[in-house]
């Protein structure tokens, strides 16, 4: 019986353990994944791939001079 218990224990342990670490890495990563829209035209971009200027975000360098 306690044998069982420590094993259920052990699989309870190891389960929830990925899982909060699986969640605070991807969290860390967020706002460099998000997808924001561009400024002018409205297509999605990655965040970490965007022109900024004035606080706004542009796809291209196209969007940003136009």
């Amino acid at each position: 019986m306690l044998l069982f218990a420590a094993l259920l224990f052990g699989v309870y342990y190891i389960f929830f353990r990925k899982e909060s670490l699986t969640s605070s890495s991807s969290s860390d990563n967020a706002p460099e994944d998000a997808m924001i829209p561009c400024a002018k035209c409205g297509t999605y971009v990655q965040f970490k791939e965007t022109l900024t200027r004035d606080g706004k975000h542009y796809c291209s360098r196209e969007c940003l001079e136009g």
